[in-house]
């Protein structure tokens, strides 16, 4: 608001002349506007700034009010001028607004009566000052402030603000300044939010209140922590408990004021109640690291468990990791629906609960109908086992789902940690491995063994170097004779993969083509069989040796409607007779997808190729099936042919299979001929075919046609000598 005060009177003309002359001489140097009016406000003299603003020789003699612009007329602004010149007081620091240049300028207006000698007011001088920038400086103070106060008054942060006093020397032991800041910081402001939490009615109730008393974002127990930080803390959170005993979860963020000479004078900050955000949180992890249908553990936790046993096992035992996958229950949702099945799982986990209640570890869902039971203690893989019976008795309990009474198994796989894998990763492989074999063998608990394991690191590597065996020409093939019982003529060769590995030597089959079988790389290796075994039979042909060559078709070659095409161009490149051909194919590749096994095979069949089924009695193909097949042959598998003399079910199965086949019209191979007695015994069941190592074992090219020529020209000089 303008200030007014009496001004000294002048006391004759010369002292009221050198006034004047005063005030001419610091007109270079002011840099205010001034103006001297008459008592009637006008202008009767200015200044050099005066003349800048409002040029005096245009102005002079003209009211004031009219000359500078001001809002109010010359009648308006009057009632004040007079009110000054009556009473000589004179007016300080009022606030006018001038147009200057088209835009609105702020300025500050001292208006000073002059007197006489006789004490009469004789006119008016104006002190005026250009303060546009300083009062918009102010107007943006004023409404940051303003700002401010809204912002801490509508926030639902508590927002506070402790005084330090005496301020506490920094360079003191961290202890020593805790316990002076708790007793020494007193609030100075805060906001209402933060002063309803203590159940005072606002601010000012609260203020001076010690740190120590007002806790409720437990800064306190934080002290350590902001002086370690530099006297400052971002978003630490906090807990506090409740009367009825709930948590309370805060966030503080603070920061403290330090002077120059080291001492905190202040500090200031925000305690946010994040609870709510914090239960949210727990639930949104609770979901994602928890089964939705049997609020088990999911695959998520589980690895993170085991991830921190791991990591925290100090190797005075063993860990074990169980995976346990259901028997059928695919039935079950088939026959009573899934929701029944659901209802199945939820009554799993309380079950395997009360066979873990006094075992450290935890119980996860995998997915689907698939378990894992995690042991972080136990003594070892007989410990693990036995807790494994203990799970499957407990599930092959009887459960009650719509009212039914239903029974169902479990296969489990067993990994031990650190024993046999000390990562995740490894662990969950490995005894998934086991559960698979478990379910295979149809043992109920398999503990893992390297040995079995068909994704070996081993197997790995072949996986990798197959490709370049096939590129390099590192495979070969051996051939073992098919010789009829009682003439002793050779029917032809069974063409036998082997892998000369450059390191590993002689690698069998039986570790490479399941792998081959898993990925893309059976087409190639498929055909390049078919073309060194059609290729080398050709070559015998060619030099007078009349012996078919077998060779064996993998499931997947089975289902490659192109492996027709490929047998026609090969057998048209070598020119060598379709008949001379014979492909096995085992029952299970054929029952794998039996329609379309069928097209290949009378495909291949009117081709003019002979077929045969390999490794006959081992798998779960039917009669009416297998007469539609366009087969000529069946081989009796080797489990059977070579115990047949010690077990009488092996000689009833091999016998019924002969019958079985002469009755569809079928020759009768069967291999693993080890002997004589077998071969004898083979000959009195009217068996057509033998293969084994008796007669000969698997040899290279070169080392079979030299037995043939041999086995030739004996029976030549046999017949030389019946002449």
């Amino acid at each position: 608001m303008p200030t007014t005060q009496k001004l000294v009177r002048f006391t004759s003309d010369t002292d009221k002349a050198l006034y004047e002359k005063a005030l001419r001489s610091v007109d270079l140097a002011v840099r205010s506007y001034v103006w001297y009016l008459d008592p009637e406000g006008h202008i009767k003299h200015g200044n050099q700034q005066a003349d800048s603003l409002a040029s005096l020789e245009r102005t002079r003699g003209m009211h004031f009010a009219e000359a500078i612009g001001l809002p109010a007329s010359a009648e308006q602004w009057q009632p004040e001028l007079q009110k000054i010149i009556k009473s000589g007081i004179g007016v300080f620091g009022a606030r006018e607004t001038v147009m200057v240049g088209g835009q609105p300028r702020q300025f500050s207006v001292d208006k000073i009566p002059t007197l006489d000698r006789w004490g009469g007011v004789n006119g008016l001088l104006l002190v005026v000052n250009d303060i546009t920038e300083e009062a918009a400086r102010e107007n943006a103070l004023l409404e940051s402030e303003a700002r401010y106060k809204a912002f801490i008054a509508t926030t639902t942060d508590a927002v506070w603000c402790y005084e330090v006093s005496p301020p506490v020397d920094t360079r003191q032991p961290p202890d020593e300044q805790v316990a002076q800041i708790a007793e020494r910081a007193r609030l100075v402001e805060c906001n209402q939010y933060y002063a309803e939490l203590y159940g005072a009615e606002n601010p000012d109730a609260l203020l001076g209140a010690k740190m120590a008393s007002t806790t409720i974002s437990n800064f306190l127990g934080k002290l350590r922590l902001f002086i370690a930080a530099g006297y400052q803390l971002a978003d630490k959170e906090t807990a506090r408990e409740l009367e009825h005993g709930d948590l309370e979860y805060w966030q503080i963020t603070a920061m403290g004021t330090v002077d120059d000479e080291g001492f905190l004078q202040r500090i200031w900050g925000t305690s946010k109640n994040i609870t709510d955000r914090r239960r949210f949180l727990e639930k949104l992890h609770y979901q994602a690291t928890h089964d939705a249908l049997t609020e088990l553990p999911n695959r998520t936790l589980l690895h993170q468990q085991i991830q921190q046993a791991i990591e925290e096992h100090n190797g005075n035992s063993q860990m074990a990791l169980l995976i346990v996958d259901l028997d059928r229950f695919k039935e079950i949702n088939d026959t009573l629906g899934h929701h029944a099945g659901d209802r199945l799982l939820r009554q799993l986990g309380p079950r395997l609960a009360d066979e873990m209640q006094n075992l450290p570890g935890i119980i996860a869902r995998l997915g689907g109908d698939e378990f894992a039971i995690f042991l972080s203690s136990v003594s070892g893989a007989e410990q693990a086992s036995e807790v494994a019976q203990r799970i499957l008795a407990a599930i092959r309990q009887p459960f009650v789902i719509e009212g039914f009474h239903t029974e169902i198994s479990a296969s489990i796989g067993i990994a031990l940690c650190p024993d046999q894998a000390t990562d995740v990763s490894t662990l969950m492989r490995y005894a998934d491995v086991a559960m698979y074999r478990a379910k295979r063998d149809m043992v109920g608990v398999s503990v893992y063994q390297a040995e079995q394991d068909p994704h070996s690191p081993k197997r790995l590597a072949l996986m990798g170097e197959l490709g370049k065996a096939i590129r390099e020409n590192q495979l070969l093939l051996h051939y073992q004779p098919k010789v009829v019982i009682g003439s002793n003529e050779v029917q032809g060769f069974e063409a036998l993969l082997r892998w000369m590995h450059p390191t590993m030597g002689l690698v069998s089959p039986d570790d490479f083509i399941p792998i081959a079988e898993s990925t893309g790389i059976i087409r190639p290796l498929t055909v390049w069989v078919l073309n060194e075994a059609i290729a080398q039979c050709k070559a015998w042909m060619d030099r007078g040796m009349e012996a078919a060559v077998a060779v064996n078709l993998s499931s997947r070659s089975l289902l490659d409607q192109e492996i027709v095409t490929t047998i026609a161009e090969l057998l048209a490149a070598h020119r060598l007779p379709a008949s001379m051909l014979e492909l096995e194919i085992t029952e299970s590749a054929m029952m794998a997808d039996p329609p379309r096994a069928l097209l290949v095979l009378q495909a291949i069949h009117e081709l003019g190729v002979r077929l045969s089924i390999d490794d006959f009695g081992t798998g779960y193909s039917s009669l009416s099936y297998l007469k539609k097949l366009p087969v000529q042959t069946l081989k009796i598998d080797y489990s059977f042919v070579v115990a047949m003399l010690e077990d009488e079910q092996d000689r009833i199965i091999v016998n019924s299979i002969v019958n079985l086949a002469h009755n569809l019209g079928l020759q009768v191979v069967a291999e693993g001929v080890e002997n004589a007695r077998t071969l004898a015994a083979l000959q009195d069941m009217h068996c057509d075919i033998a293969q084994g190592y008796y007669l000969l074992h698997p040899q290279v090219a070169s080392d079979a046609e030299r037995w043939l020529r041999r086995r030739e020209e004996e029976k030549e000089l046999a017949l030389s000598f019946e002449i």
